[in-house]
Parts: structure tokens; sequence; C-alpha cells
């Protein structure tokens, strides 16, 4: 399952995260973190920049409001929906959670099919939300983000692909830009379907905009993601041009002089760094890491894969 939804639960038992894992066993694309409520461990918790944090407000070593309120003090979750359970039937405490930015206070005994729904759509629709591109569907830079800092903050081997096209532009000048939406999402497909053929469960892909992708996947993975989109791509991007034009293997284009220039039919490229040759500390060191190789592999002819084996 490609882009996973996380789902913080708070609580210092194991009753709410217990009942989750029970009601979702059978739905992929979910991630439970369980933490309590004492600051290290919720920090640590947080790290994980869940999508959703359910607070278990019974029993909790440290006030469910100054739970909340340190939440809402981590930049990366002063916006994620807060859903408080509880035992308790005053109607004052569920007014007060409410004024402090609480989305949502269920009362216990929890009805599971509610509990269940409520979790998965709201996840699901700021999942959505969060969602730039109308055209792909996919994630866009905030998502893309906070993957990177899961995977900055975790200890296992990742690496990041940036993928986009050569000679879109002048693609999308002779043909329009109806067609060349037609492209990203033919390239969109493309790039999901070699993460779900040769990924595993939580791999990232992202729409940054326009003609630009990221992936974030497993390293022992990467290249044969990466092998996968440019064989398909060169296969099957023909279909969008015109018999004459792929017979000649160009188009001509007015180019910003107002001379017809030739382009060549569209390739791809993906530029890759991991972990493996350096530590990150930042989201934007990878970044910058990023646009320096994908500018290299962009001198290369032809669609390109090219791995940053640079130890820095």
């Amino acid at each position: 399952m490609i882009n996973n939804r996380y789902v913080l639960i708070v609580d210092d038992t194991t009753e709410v995260i217990d009942l989750t894992l029970k009601l979702f066993k059978k739905e992929n694309g979910f991630v439970f973190v369980h933490c309590s409520s004492d600051t290290p461990t919720l920090r640590s918790g947080l790290q994980s920049i869940p999508d959703l944090i359910v607070v278990n407000a019974d029993n909790l070593q440290n006030d469910v409001r100054g739970v909340c309120e340190f939440v809402r003090k981590n930049k990366e979750n002063n916006i994620t929906p807060i859903i408080i359970t509880t035992s308790t039937r005053d109607e004052e405490f569920k007014i007060d959670m409410m004024k402090n930015k609480v989305e949502y206070v269920i009362s216990k005994p929890l009805n599971e099919k509610y509990f269940y729904y409520t979790i998965r759509n709201i996840s699901g629709l700021i999942s959505a939300n969060r969602c730039i591109s109308a055209l792909t569907g996919l994630p866009g830079n905030i998502q893309i983000e906070n993957e990177l800092k899961r995977r900055i903050s975790s200890r296992s081997q990742y690496a990041v692909m940036y993928i986009d096209l050569d000679n879109f532009k002048a693609y999308n000048d002779k043909y329009g830009f109806m067609n060349g939406d037609e492209v990203i999402k033919f390239t969109s497909d493309v790039i999901q379907e070699a993460v779900q053929k040769y990924g595993v469960k939580g791999d990232f892909v992202g729409h940054v905009g326009g003609d630009d992708f990221v992936t974030v996947v497993n390293y022992e993975n990467a290249k044969k993601i990466a092998r996968y989109i440019i064989k398909k791509f060169d296969t099957e991007i023909v279909q969008f041009y015109t018999e004459d034009d792929v017979s000649k293997g160009y188009i001509k284009v007015l180019n910003r002089k107002g001379k017809l220039e030739k382009y060549a039919i569209m390739t791809i490229t993906v530029a890759m760094l991991s972990n493996k040759f350096k530590k990150y500390v930042t989201p934007l060191e990878i970044g910058e890491d990023g646009a320096s190789i994908k500018k290299k592999a962009k001198t290369i002819e032809g669609s390109t894969f090219l791995e940053d084996k640079r130890k820095k």
C-alpha cells in the first residue's frame, strides 16, 4: 500500500490502541503509533507526524488539556485533528475540550462501528485535503516534507527519487495542455505501478507539481522501481504522439527566439539519493542534494537513472 495514513494513539494504558488494532486489522494503508502522555514519549510519538491523533482521557498521568496544548505547540501537528475518548458524562468537560481546539469528543463505552468510521473518515478527509494535485490525487509538498521527516527519524535505509520529464514543455506547446495533463496522469500511474510492483507497504509517492514527482522508498527496492519506471515510460509514451512524430523521433516547436527547434520524444529522468551514503538531518538537505543530482542527470541524453553515491 502506497501513502499510509498515520494515526497516533495517546493512551497510558493499552485500551484504545488494542481496540483500534482490532478494528483495523483487515484495513490496509493505516499505521498506528502508540505512546503514553509523559512529555518525552509524547514528543517521540509526534515525530510520526500523524494525520490524526486520538487521546484516551481516562487514567492519563498528565492532564488531558496539557496533552492537547503540547500537541498544538508542535509546529508539525498544530492543526492535526484530535479525538478525545472519555468516560466522563460532564458536558462542561466536553465543551472545554472543544474550546481548546479538540475536534471530537467521543463518550465511552465506545460504539466500535462509530469509532472505526470516525477514524477512517477523518483521516481520509485530512489526507484528501493535503493533496495539492487534483490531477493525480497524490500528496503534495506538505506531505512530502512530512514523509521525509519520518524517514529521517527512522533507523531504516531509505531512498528518495526525484522524477521529472524531459522535453515536456515542448510537448505542451505543440499538443496543448489537455494532452499534457494526460501525460502527467500517465506518468503518475507508471510511478505508482512501479512502487506497487516492487516496493513495500508504506512506500510513498508525491506530486510536487507539473511534471515533478518524488518517491520515498526502501533503499533495497529503489533500483528495481527506477528501472521499471524508465522501461514502461519509454515503451508507452509514444501513444501520446502522432505516428508521424514517432517515426521522425522528434517534434518541431518554436523556441523563445521564435525559431523552429527540434525536440526529441519525451524521456524521463530519475535521480536518486539515500541515507546509505549520507546521514540527513533535515528535508532541506535532501532537497538540495536532490536538485544537484537531478541537474546532473538531466545532462545525460535519453531516459536516465542516476544515483548519488557521494559520501559527504
